[in-house]
């Protein structure tokens, strides 16, 4: 299964000694992220978990309520297993309604502090009561769907590979990711060559333009930006001065501006946690996002942070931050989406991936429960909207093998479900499906044998 971002660091509430006082260590209780995500349906064993490195003396409550109750219980919080942790299990009769709500008071019985987590306000995750089921069963290998068009292509020669000597240091891949405009034209990023290469709509066979990028651009994500721009990721500074940064480009390549982005590479409790992988995806209304984690948030949590106006001017690190939808996704009409892999044990195969569709004011809309025989996982494709229904791409693996299945979840099931290979050459780490303006599906395929090609695939008729 493919690493989304490679990320470390936890959300933590930190007390510090009085003015005056002997330094003494942080007393920083933190959730673990373990036994409880942003979807949770009834009769998942729940269990919350808390940490304070170093503190082996630590006790606290932790209190749960639902939005079908009136008042919170109050749990207490036990040593369950060896180290520093404590936990507890969440009753199940408490695991109804649509929303639970809980905070904790962690205390440390040899230093007599302590704290509230979160210092302020409550945690919460969406239970799913009645989502739609959708059994994938056991995957068959092999039997994957012809694209129906070929929109772009070109000769192995006219792009770049890396391909290490037999025993050699390094990765082998080529071309990660492309875009399609909203009038049919499609761009490959030709990451090791530093460019855009483009085609236009019903002409797959001549490149027509090619836009120079800033140096070192593979592995970055690409976006389309208003009147004919383009954005891209980028670092700048080397060791623990790097920091990350998005470029807008014009036309022709040339920058327009370098903005500073509000995370970094090793995140804490003030940083969202980028990486050089980090999806750019454009909203609705013309708002470019960024995907960001704290992964030490229930859930592995993942959000999307506001990083340039639909004008196309860049916003404040304050302004990202402040605007960030956590954990959910913004689609249009002020739809929401949330995305989360279940797995019922901490590191156990995954085998369910939920999906809840919310409206503007956080109330849940739909919800699916995707479940399979065969391990799955969120694929690197964005999930949006064709019609008012979910497009979702999930990794299908099994003994080295690896395709993708594609979902189309409408209000009673799957309106439109397929299997595709996956077709790109080496490793990669960017989208290399995506889900074009017009609702329907493209895929890049690579090799350093035969070239690139852009296939595009049929969802059906919008709903």
């Amino acid at each position: 299964m493919k690493t989304l971002l490679a990320l470390a660091g936890i959300a933590a509430v930190t007390l510090v000694a009085a003015a005056g006082a002997p330094a003494a260590k942080p007393f920083a209780p933190h959730q673990e992220p373990r036994g409880i995500g942003n979807l949770i349906v009834p009769g998942d064993g729940i269990s919350l978990v808390y940490d304070a490195p170093g503190f082996n003396r630590t006790i606290g409550t932790v209190y749960v309520r639902s939005d079908a109750q009136r008042s919170f219980t109050a749990l207490t919080l036990r040593h369950l297993s060896r180290g520093s942790a404590i936990e507890v299990r969440v009753p199940a009769r408490l695991v109804h309604g649509q929303k639970l709500s809980y905070y904790a008071v962690i205390r440390d019985r040899g230093s007599k502090r302590s704290t509230r987590v979160p210092a302020r306000g409550t945690t919460s995750a969406l239970i799913l009561e009645h989502p739609v089921k959708v059994a994938l069963g056991a995957h068959h290998f092999g039997q994957t769907r012809a694209p129906s068009t070929v929109v772009a292509r070109t000769s192995a020669d006219q792009v770049g590979w890396q391909i290490p000597p037999p025993g050699g240091w390094g990765t082998s891949f080529g071309p990660e990711t492309f875009l399609v405009a909203p009038d049919g034209s499609t761009w490959l990023d030709d990451g090791l060559n530093n460019r855009l290469l483009g085609w236009d709509a019903g002409r797959p066979d001549t490149i027509v333009r090619t836009v120079p990028l800033p140096d070192l651009s593979a592995d970055h994500d690409v976006a389309l930006g208003p009147n004919h721009t383009f954005y891209i990721t980028g670092v700048v500074g080397r060791g623990a001065a790097t920091r990350f940064v998005l470029y807008r480009l014009s036309a022709t390549g040339r920058v327009l501006w370098r903005s500073k982005l509000a995370g970094s590479a090793v995140g804490d409790a003030s940083t969202f946690n980028l990486s050089w992988n980090s999806q750019l995806r454009t909203g609705s209304d013309g708002t470019l996002y960024l995907l960001v984690a704290m992964p030490g948030l229930p859930g592995g949590q993942q959000g999307w942070m506001p990083v340039a106006t639909p004008a196309g001017r860049p916003l404040t690190l304050a302004a990202q931050r402040r605007a960030t939808h956590w954990p959910d996704q913004p689609l249009r009409r002020g739809l929401r989406l949330i995305s989360e892999a279940y797995a019922p044990k901490t590191n156990g195969p995954v085998r369910e991936v939920r999906y809840a569709l919310l409206d503007r004011k956080g109330r849940l809309v739909r919800s699916w429960r995707v479940t399979s025989t065969t391990d799955i996982g969120l694929d690197y494709t964005t999930s949006e909207l064709v019609g008012d229904d979910p497009v979702a791409v999930l990794d299908v693996y099994a003994n080295g093998k690896l395709e993708y299945v594609v979902l189309r979840l409408g209000p009673h099931g799957v309106r439109s479900q397929f299997s595709i290979p996956r077709a790109i050459f080496g490793d990669n780490l960017l989208a290399d499906v995506r889900i074009g303006p017009d609702g329907r599906l493209y895929q890049l395929a690579t090799s350093p044998e035969s070239g690139v090609i852009i296939n595009r695939y049929s969802l059906g008729r919008a709903s």
